[in-house]
C-alpha cells in the first residue's frame, strides 16, 4: 500500500469483508483486523433476494452460487393448520426472484477472498481499543493493534469501523446501552444428514409449535435444523441443546416423520438474546456496522442483509465524497449521522414485520384471505390476494420492508379483517423480560 491506511476495520465477517472490498474498488485501502476465530456454525445460512442484488453489484454472485443451494422461497407451517407458501417469483422486477442457502464459513470466505484480491490487507490480530468517552476521537487502537497493523511514528487510523459482530466492542467500551426486544427465546441448531424435505429443493420451512418455532434450511450436502424456544418450555425438552433437538425430532408430529433416519453431523450450537439495537452507532473517530450495531430475530433471515447493507451504505458515503471526507470532521459526523438513521430505520422495520409473524397477524391475515377467496371467488378476490401476497413478499425479501405504503397497507388490513381472538390463538408464546 502506498500510504498508511486511514480506515481500520475490526472484524472480517460479512460486514467487515464486504465493506473492505467495496472501499478497495473505490481506490481506498482499509486495514482489516481479524483474529480468524469463529464458530463452526453460524446463524445466517438462509439469504434473502435483497442480498443477491448486493452480490450482483459486487460482481461475486457466481462465487456464492458455486458453494450454495438455490433457494426459491419459504414455507410457513402452523401447528393449528394454516400453511403459507411464498415464492420469490412474486418479487420479480424489484429484486432477483431467488436467493441462496449458504454454508456460512464458505460464504464469509468468499467475501474475504474477494477483498484480498482487491489488495486489502488483513492482519491476524484481535484489535484492542482505548476508549475516551466524549473525546475526539472517542476510540483509538491500542499500542498492540497499532504495532500489528504497521502504524509507525505516531500514525493512527482516522476512522475505526467496528464490525466485531455480537461482541459489540465499541458499544461495550463506551458504555452505550441498547434497546432489546421483548422475547427471551433460546435457539439451538445443528446440521443433519438423511433428513427428508417434502418441498421444492432449497425451499426453507418454518414450523410454528406451541413452544416456539423451528427452521429447516436445506444446504447442498445437509439440512440445517434449529429450534427457537420460549424459556418456559426449555425444561420440558431436556437440560441442553442436544437433548432438546433430539426430543423435538423424536416427538413432534410434523417433524418426526421426516427425521427417522437423521444423523447429526455437527455439534449443537446455541444462541440467545438476538433482538437488540444500540442506542448509538457512531461518534468521533468510529462507527459500528452489522451486528456490532444491532441484530434482529432470525425468523425472516435479515441478519446478513443488514450487515451487507450497512457495508454498502458506508461505502456509498465515501463514494460520494472520497477519502478526503476524513479530513472534514464536521461533514463526516453528518454523514455518519445519516448512516445511523438509515440503519436504525431498517432495524425498526424488520422488527415490526417479524413481530407480525410472531403475534399471529400474518398467519391470521393469510388464513382470512384464503377464507374470503373461497367464500367470494372472482376477479376482485384474486386481485386482492395477488396484491396482499406481493406486499408481504416485498417486505420479507428486503424490497419493500421500509415502504410506508406497504406498512400502512398491512396495518389497515389487520385492523379491518382480523379477529383479535383468532390472532391470539395463532400467536407464538411470549415471555416478557
Amino acid at each position: 500500500m502506498s500510504q498508511t491506511p486511514r480506515i481500520a476495520i475490526l472484524g472480517a465477517g460479512p460486514a467487515g469483508s464486504a465493506l473492505a472490498a467495496m472501499l478497495a474498488r473505490q481506490g481506498i485501502q482499509p486495514l482489516v483486523y481479524d483474529d480468524e476465530k469463529r464458530p463452526a456454525l453460524l446463524v445466517g445460512e438462509s439469504l434473502i433476494p435483497a442480498i443477491v442484488a448486493i452480490l450482483q453489484r459486487m460482481g461475486i454472485e457466481d462465487r456464492v452460487a458455486a458453494i450454495s443451494q438455490f433457494k426459491p422461497g419459504a414455507s410457513f407451517i402452523h401447528h393449528l393448520g394454516p400453511k403459507m407458501n411464498f415464492h420469490f417469483k412474486s418479487v420479480e422486477g424489484r429484486l432477483p426472484p431467488y436467493a441462496y442457502n449458504v454454508p456460512r464459513p464458505g460464504f464469509d470466505d468468499v467475501l474475504k477472498d474477494y477483498a484480498k484480491e482487491l489488495g486489502v490487507k488483513f492482519v491476524k490480530h484481535r484489535a484492542g481499543l482505548v476508549a475516551h468517552p466524549g473525546g475526539k476521537p472517542e476510540l483509538e487502537l491500542d499500542a498492540a493493534a497499532l504495532e500489528a497493523g504497521g502504524y509507525r511514528n505516531g500514525a493512527k487510523p482516522d476512522l475505526i469501523i467496528d464490525c466485531s459482530g455480537r461482541t459489540r466492542t465499541s458499544a461495550k467500551l463506551l458504555g452505550i446501552q441498547a434497546e432489546t426486544g421483548p422475547r427471551r427465546d433460546t435457539a439451538h441448531f445443528a446440521h443433519y444428514s438423511s433428513f427428508e424435505h417434502p418441498y421444492e429443493p432449497g425451499q426453507i420451512a418454518i414450523t410454528y409449535h406451541p413452544w416456539g418455532w423451528s427452521w429447516r434450511i436445506p444446504l447442498r450436502d445437509c439440512m440445517s435444523f434449529g429450534v427457537v424456544m420460549n424459556p418456559k418450555a426449555l425444561p420440558d425438552f431436556g437440560s441442553n441443546g442436544e437433548e432438546r433437538l433430539d426430543r423435538v425430532l423424536a416427538t413432534d408430529p410434523v417433524l418426526s416423520p421426516l427425521a427417522t433416519k437423521r444423523e447429526r453431523t455437527t455439534d449443537v450450537f446455541t444462541y440467545t438474546n438476538y433482538q437488540l439495537i444500540s442506542d448509538r452507532a457512531q461518534g468521533p473517530g468510529w462507527v459500528s456496522a452489522g451486528d456490532a450495531f444491532g441484530f434482529v430475530d432470525p425468523m425472516l433471515s435479515p441478519g446478513v442483509f443488514l450487515a451487507l447493507d450497512s457495508a454498502e451504505s458506508l461505502s456509498a458515503m465515501f463514494d460520494r465524497h472520497g477519502e478526503k471526507l476524513l479530513d472534514s470532521p464536521e461533514r463526516l459526523a453528518k454523514e455518519l449521522g445519516r448512516y445511523e438513521q438509515r440503519q436504525r430505520a431498517w432495524h425498526q422495520a424488520w422488527h415490526e414485520l417479524i413481530e407480525y409473524f410472531y403475534d399471529g397477524r400474518i398467519v391470521g391475515f393469510y388464513e382470512k384471505g384464503m377464507q374470503l377467496s373461497m367464500e367470494h371467488p372472482g376477479r376482485f378476490s384474486d386481485m386482492m390476494g395477488f396484491i396482499s401476497n406481493r406486499v408481504v413478499a416485498l417486505m420479507a425479501t428486503g424490497a419493500g420492508t421500509l415502504s410506508s405504503v406497504n406498512r400502512m397497507y398491512l396495518k389497515g388490513c389487520f385492523k379491518w379483517l382480523l379477529s383479535s381472538d383468532r390472532t391470539k390463538e395463532l400467536a407464538l408464546p411470549l415471555k416478557a423480560a
